[in-house]
Parts: C-alpha cells; sequence; structure tokens
C-alpha cells in the first residue's frame, strides 16, 4: 500500500510539471507573493506537527493551507490565482518538500508515503475544483461569477475540500492498516475520528479563505487559519494531558517489579503485545488507550502477596489465586473514580473462555486479550527466544476454546509471525 500511495503521489506531482510547462517563470512573476506565501503556509503547517495520544502524527494546519490554496480565486490587491489543477500539486508539493528537508536535517523521521497522500489528496480535490465542468462552469469559476449564488459555492467548496482530505486520510489509513495489521475500515475509522474537532476545522478553512480573500487579500490565508490554530492548540493540550496518564499509569505498574513480583518490564511487554492483537482485532483508539492501561496494571495485585510467586508467571498459578490477584488489582484501580472500564478488564482477565462460551459470562475481549498476551509472555519468559516462543504458542494452543479466545489467539498467531520476520513496527513482539 505503501508503495501504491508514494507512487500515485510521483503521478500527481509529474502531472503537475507536464501541466506546468514553460509557465513557471511567468506564474512566479504574475503570482509571486501569493505562491510564496501558500508554499511558507503549507511548510510551515508540516512542520508544526501534532502527535495524537494513538502516536499517529498529523499536521492539519498544512493540510488546511493546501486544501486554501485548491480554492483559492479572487484575491484583493493581487491578481485572480487563476491555475490549472496540476500546478496547484505543485505549489503544495513545494511546501512538502521544503518541510521533508528541514525535517531530515533536524534529524526527525520523514513519512514519504504520508506527504504522498496529502499531495494525491490535493490532486483529487483541485481536479474537482478546477477541471470538472467546462471552463465557465467549475466550481472555481463560479465563485467567480455575480450571478451563481454564494451559498452554494460555499456548499461545494466544502464537499470539494471534505473529498480531498478524505482521500488523504484514507491512504494515510491504508498505510497504517498494512503497517499494524490493522483492519481497514476500523483505521480509517480511527484516522478521522481521533481528531474529529481538528478534521471538521480543516475542511472548512480552505472554503473561508477563498470568501475572505477577495475582500481581505493574502491576510485571508493566516486569518482563516487562527481558529484551526486555536482547535490544534486544544488538541495538543489534550495529547499532553494522556500523555501524562500514560506515564502516571506506567510508574504505578512498576511497583510489582520494584517490589520483586513481576520480571523487569513485564507489565510493559504485555502492554505493547495487547495493542498489537487489539489493533489486528479492530479495536477503536479509545478501546485501545482503555486496554493499555489495563494490560499496564494486570498484575497490580501480586503486591498483596505475602510470598511472591516464582517469576511472577500468574499464568503458572492456582485459579483461584489468579482470581484473587485479579480481584485484588481492581479493587486498587477503583480508586481513580475514571478507570472503571480499566479495573473491569483487570477483574474479569482470568475468566476461562468456555465459561464465556457455555455460560455466556460478560467478559469483555479486552480481557480475554490480556488473559493471553500475559500468557504468552508469562511462559516465553519475556524473550525472543524461537524455542521459549514456539513453546509459549504450543501451550496457548493446548488450551485454544477452553482458557482462551481463539480470535484471540488468532491474533496473536498473526503478530508473532510478523514479529519473527520484522513486519511489526521494526521491532521484537516480545522485547518490546
Amino acid at each position: 500500500m505503501s508503495r501504491t500511495v508514494v507512487l500515485l503521489g510521483l503521478v500527481a506531482v509529474c502531472t503537475g510539471l507536464i501541466a506546468a510547462g514553460n509557465l513557471l517563470p511567468t506564474l512566479l512573476a504574475t503570482h509571486g507573493h501569493t505562491l510564496l506565501l501558500a508554499v511558507a503556509l503549507v511548510a510551515g503547517g508540516e512542520l508544526l506537527r501534532i502527535r495524537m495520544p494513538s502516536g499517529r502524527e498529523t499536521a492539519p494546519l498544512s493540510s488546511a493551507a493546501a486544501l486554501a490554496v485548491v480554492l483559492l480565486g479572487r484575491i484583493a490587491g493581487e491578481p485572480t490565482f487563476a491555475l490549472e489543477s496540476g500546478l496547484v500539486v505543485i505549489v503544495v508539493s513545494a511546501g512538502l518538500a521544503i518541510a521533508a528537508a528541514v525535517r531530515r536535517a533536524r534529524g526527525d523521521v520523514v513519512g514519504t508515503p504520508a506527504l504522498a497522500a496529502r499531495a494525491v489528496g490535493v490532486w483529487v480535490a483541485a481536479g474537482l475544483a478546477r477541471g470538472v465542468g467546462p471552463s465557465d462552469g467549475t466550481l472555481w469559476a463560479a465563485q467567480l461569477s455575480s450571478t451563481t449564488s454564494l451559498a452554494l459555492v460555499a456548499l461545494g467548496m466544502v464537499v470539494v475540500a471534505a473529498v480531498g482530505l478524505l482521500t488523504e486520510l484514507v491512504l494515510v489509513a491504508g498505510i497504517r492498516a498494512e503497517r499494524q495489521r490493522t483492519p481497514w475500515v476500523a483505521a480509517v475509522r480511527d484516522e478521522v475520528g481521533e481528531a474529529a474537532p481538528l478534521t471538521l476545522a480543516v475542511v472548512v478553512t480552505g472554503p473561508m479563505v477563498a470568501l475572505m480573500a477577495p475582500v481581505l487579500g493574502l491576510l485571508a490565508l493566516p486569518v482563516a487559519l487562527v481558529p484551526l490554530a486555536m482547535a490544534y492548540s486544544a488538541v495538543r493540550q489534550y495529547a499532553s494531558n494522556r500523555e501524562t496518564n500514560r506515564q502516571l499509569i506506567g510508574t504505578l505498574s512498576h511497583l510489582t517489579e520494584h517490589g520483586g513480583y513481576t520480571p523487569e518490564h513485564h507489565a510493559e511487554r504485555v502492554a505493547a503485545l495487547c495493542l498489537r492483537i487489539g489493533r489486528v482485532l479492530g479495536l477503536g483508539d479509545r478501546q485501545l488507550r482503555s486496554l493499555e492501561y489495563a494490560a499496564l496494571l494486570h498484575d497490580l495485585g501480586q503486591i498483596s502477596l505475602l510470598d511472591p510467586i516464582p517469576d511472577g508467571a500468574t499464568v503458572l498459578a492456582a485459579p483461584a489465586d489468579q482470581r484473587d490477584i485479579a480481584e485484588e488489582g481492581a479493587r486498587i484501580i477503583r480508586q481513580a473514580e475514571t478507570l472503571d472500564d480499566v479495573a473491569r478488564f483487570v477483574e474479569t482477565q482470568t475468566t476461562a473462555y468456555r465459561l464465556v462460551r457455555e455460560l455466556g459470562e460478560p467478559v469483555p475481549l479486552e480481557s480475554r486479550i490480556i488473559k493471553c498476551a500475559n500468557a504468552f509472555d508469562d511462559l516465553s519468559r519475556g524473550t525472543d527466544d524461537p524455542v521459549l516462543v514456539d513453546a509459549a504458542m504450543e501451550r496457548i494452543h493446548l488450551g485454544l476454546g477452553y482458557e482462551y479466545d481463539p480470535d484471540v489467539v488468532d491474533a496473536l498467531t498473526r503478530v508473532v509471525e510478523d514479529a519473527s520476520v520484522g513486519r511489526v513496527d521494526g521491532r521484537s513482539v516480545v522485547a518490546g
């Protein structure tokens, strides 16, 4: 999928270069100020990326600036921005290329497929706005006509911006689904939904610029980005708060390690494995966050033990002891009023799957994932030794349908197989 997106991005850029021909010098002379500001805003927005709680990075300011360039027409004090759709792609790509060069100079990892997805989204939006219909009947031309309803033009701009942004998000989701083995539909849902306020703000910013430019001129570009920048700031603060919560949970999970109850980094390995299994099973970002918290705290109840379990391997403990540990951990977690779901996942993690199948026990999928991931780490001793990994998987398969949910085991098998060939994030799944 990544290669396909990059190829589409190259096609979009090459199409723009062909459309440009020998026009670039003329365009620079005619629209120099507009092009300079557009490239600067696209590049600047790309450099001001935001990292969401899920770890996904997004550049809403860059996307909004790019869509504004797509729709830009009349500009007070400047020539009408009458560019072919391919030339719009060149302008946006120039901004993305500058940002990529700056990020590489800073030592940042630059995701070429994601930038290519942005270029393709702009290509689609520009084609719809400037290339669909007769020369005097395109959406872009409609904004120049005094006989066309401005409300209809604005609505059309919002639709075009939404299609362009959705194209970008769908392509990025496809890349993510390929890399994380997440179902494509779930990846699209998370890509659109995690930062829904930003997504909506990006869609309306481009039309705002186009409608404000005949009055404000080039000042419309930065002015229209102000509301989005405010939303960006709020989402960034939200992401920072979530990261702080994650760090607090992570610190609490170390209590069992420092007390000598569990091996070092056991909780982190189980949490990482749970997240990978959860993605394969199509859990949403909110579910994954609660799953991660519960996985980090799944052994918290062990701090009540007078005699630690050998190696902290609860999978080898008696079922009654496993239940007592889980219930004690859940009791501690419930002291925090906002972690009720996390406590429930921890409390029911020891329930055998046969009780779900035969008696209809209400055991959440998250609990079944933790049960399987914890057993794998206990049995493999937290190493990537192929012998221990194979032995752990064999032991888990012996409990298939009785102790462990077959769907979860199947997802675990896929994750372990991917890890063995280095597919999962380029890191070993058992090494955390």
